[in-house]
């Protein structure tokens, strides 16, 4: 099963706060995607504010690594103020490891809604 998880805060911060949790509970993560980067050689992107300051959107892949497993995979997608996390399934070697980055990203998510939230953009 891949994990859906929001919240309502911009992307950025949500990775530099998720990041932080990790670290603290002895893992790594590693952004080995920015969509940020790569924005002004997508000249066919569908964002309708694509190239101006006005663009919002934002994709990066988080690697996380921690005892010796297979990284296990954070997919983070931002839009205005919302972001979504999706982790996708990963194989039986890295279940466990998975489940404890799910828990950690949840409790790092419901601490960022604690501070304020809105209804997701329609």
């Amino acid at each position: 099963m891949t994990d859906r998880l929001q919240v309502a805060s911009k992307s950025e911060v949500v990775i530099e706060r998720l990041s932080g949790a990790l670290e603290r509970h002895g893992f790594w993560a590693y952004r080995s995607f920015d969509l940020r980067n790569v924005l002004a050689a997508l000249p066919d992107c569908g964002c309708p504010h694509h190239g101006t300051s006005q663009c919002t959107c934002q994709y990066a892949i988080l690697l996380v690594y921690g005892a010796g497993h297979a990284p296990v995979l954070i997919v983070v997608h931002g839009r205005d103020t919302w972001t979504w996390l999706t982790i996708p399934e990963a194989g039986d070697l890295a279940a466990t490891m998975r489940h404890r980055v799910r828990e950690i990203a949840l409790a790092t998510l419901r601490d960022m809604e604690e501070q304020g939230s809105s209804a997701p953009p329609g």
